[in-house]
C-alpha cells in the first residue's frame, strides 16, 4: 500500500470518526429535545388533572389513571402498575418519568404522588416521537455518509497535492540511483517543511557531487604524481639488472632509487592523510602550542642544518589533535626549508593560537598565491624541487578540521605562512 493511499485512508477514517461522533451527538440532542417536549406536556396535563376533575379534555394519546395507597386503579384504565408506582402512591417515592409498552405502543408516563395518599399516572404515546427520531437518524446517516465520501475525495486530492514535492524527491533519488548523475536537482517551490527538505536534498547532492569530484581529482592527480617516482625507480633498477653500468653509476642509480622511494613514501603518506579528510576521528585534547612548535623546530633543524631557525614562542594552550597539529607544523617548517637559501634564517613565532613561519626565499608569485594550499599544486619554480604539492594542502585541512585558518602571503624578502587555531580558554 502506497503512502499516499495510507494517508488518504487515515484521513477518511479520521473524518468518518468525527462525523459519526457529531451525528451521534446530534441524534442524542434531538432525542433529548423531543423527549423533553413530551415530558413538559405530561407535566402540564398532570397539573390540569389536579385542577379539573374528569378526563374529558384529554385525547386518546394522553390517558391517565389514579391509584390509591395500595396501588388499586380508581378509573379502570389499563395502564400497567409497577412496584415503583405503588411506592409513590404510598408516599415512599417522589414523582418520576418512565417508559412502558402497551399492546405494541410505546408510551411515556409521569407518576405524580397525590397529597394524602395515592398517585396520578399520566401517559403519552411516543410513537410519533420515535418516528421523528428514526427520520432524523436516517437523514443524519445519509448526509453524514455523503459527507464522509466527499471528505474522502477531498482527502485524496489534498494528499496528492501535499505529496507532490515528495514524489519529486523520490523521482530525483531514483534518477540518481539509476544513472549516477549527481547533477540532478529538485525544484524548491516553498519554504515549508517539504521545501526545506527539498533544499537540504539539493545541498546533500551538491556536497556529494563535490566530494566525488574531489575524489576523482585526487585519484587523477595521485596517478600522475606516482607515475614519476615509479618510472624513475623502474628505470634505475632495469639499468642495474642489465649489469652494464660501471660500479660508480650503479651506486648513483641505487642512491637515486632510494631517494625516489623516500619521495614515494612521503607521497603515499600524504595521500592517506588527505584521503581520510573529514572522516578522521580527531582526538581533541589540550595541547601546549608553543611546546609543540619547539619540538617541531628542533626536529627540522636537525634535518636541515644549512638553515637557522629563530623562534619567538609565547605560551599558548589550544584544543587540538596533537598528531595532526604536529604534522601541519612540520609541513610548514619543511616548506620554509625548501625555499630558504643556504645560511638563510627562518623565523617562527607563536602567539595567541597563531603559528607564523617566515622564510627569506624568493617569495610567492602573485599568480601562485591563491593556489599554494591546493592539492598537488606546484608552482613553476617548485617543479625542480622535491615534494608532491600535498604538504600545504594538509596544513589547510588540519586548520579547517580544527575550526581555524591557514593563509599565505608574499613579503619583500620571502614568504609568510600563518596557521591559526582557536585558543583554549584560560
Amino acid at each position: 500500500m502506497s503512502f499516499r493511499l495510507r494517508l488518504t485512508l487515515l484521513a477518511a477514517i479520521a473524518i468518518a470518526a468525527t462525523v459519526a461522533g457529531a451525528s451521534l451527538a446530534l441524534w442524542l440532542v434531538a432525542k433529548h429535545e423531543l423527549r423533553g417536549q413530551v415530558d413538559s406536556t405530561l407535566v402540564t396535563r398532570a397539573a390540569d388533572i389536579f385542577s379539573h376533575s374528569g378526563g374529558g379534555m384529554f385525547d386518546s394519546q394522553t390517558p391517565y389513571e389514579i391509584i390509591d395507597e395500595t396501588g388499586r386503579p380508581a378509573r379502570g384504565i389499563s395502564l400497567p402498575i409497577t412496584k415503583r408506582m405503588r411506592e409513590a402512591a404510598a408516599g415512599q417515592a417522589g414523582p418520576f418519568f418512565t417508559d412502558a409498552h402497551i399492546e405494541n405502543a410505546h408510551i411515556r408516563e409521569l407518576v405524580q404522588p397525590i397529597q394524602g395518599g395515592g398517585a396520578l399516572i399520566v401517559a403519552h404515546s411516543l410513537n410519533e416521537t420515535d418516528k421523528a427520531l428514526h427520520r432524523i437518524g436516517f437523514w443524519i446517516f445519509l448526509v453524514g455518509g455523503a459527507g464522509v465520501l466527499v471528505a474522502a475525495g477531498l482527502a485524496a486530492f489534498v494528499a496528492a497535492a501535499a505529496l507532490r514535492p515528495v514524489r519529486r524527491l523520490t523521482a530525483a533519488a531514483e534518477s540518481v540511483a539509476a544513472t549516477g548523475d549527481l547533477r540532478e536537482r529538485v525544484d524548491v517551490t516553498g519554504h515549508d517543511e517539504l521545501g526545506r527538505l527539498a533544499g537540504r536534498f539539493n545541498a546533500m547532492l551538491a556536497a556529494l557531487e563535490e566530494s566525488v569530484g574531489k575524489q576523482r581529482q585526487l585519484v587523477a592527480d595521485a596517478s600522475h604524481e606516482l607515475r614519476t617516482p615509479l618510472t624513475a625507480i623502474r628505470t634505475n633498477l632495469d639499468l642495474i639488472r642489465e649489469g652494464r653500468l660501471p660500479e660508480e653509476e650503479v651506486k648513483a642509480a641505487l642512491a637515486e632509487a632510494a631517494t625516489e622511494l623516500d619521495e614515494l613514501t612521503r607521497l603515499v603518506a600524504d595521500l592517506v592523510e588527505l584521503a581520510r579528510g573529514e572522516e578522521r576521528q580527531l582526538r581533541i585534547e589540550e595541547v601546549q602550542l608553543d611546546d609543540a612548535v619547539a619540538v617541531a623546530v628542533e626536529r627540522a633543524q636537525a634535518r636541515a642544518p644549512q638553515v637557522r631557525f629563530v623562534s619567538q614562542l609565547s605560551p599558548t594552550l589550544v584544543q587540538a589533535d596533537a598528531g595532526l597539529l604536529d604534522r601541519a607544523i612540520s609541513n610548514l617548517l619543511d616548506n620554509a626549508v625548501k625555499w630558504s637559501p643556504a645560511g638563510g634564517v627562518i623565523e617562527v613565532t607563536v602567539n595567541g593560537g597563531e603559528v607564523v613561519v617566515r622564510d627569506h626565499g624568493p617569495g610567492i608569485a602573485a599568480a601562485d598565491l591563491p593556489h599554494v594550499f591546493d592539492r598537488f599544486y606546484r608552482a613553476a619554480a617548485a617543479r625542480s624541487k622535491p615534494g608532491s604539492g600535498l604538504g600545504l594542502a594538509i596544513v589547510r585541512e588540519a586548520a579547517e578540521l580544527h575550526g581555524g585558518t591557514a593563509t599565505a602571503e608574499s613579503t619583500d624578502s620571502g614568504a609568510r605562512f600563518r596557521l591559526t587555531l582557536p585558543a583554549a580558554a584560560a
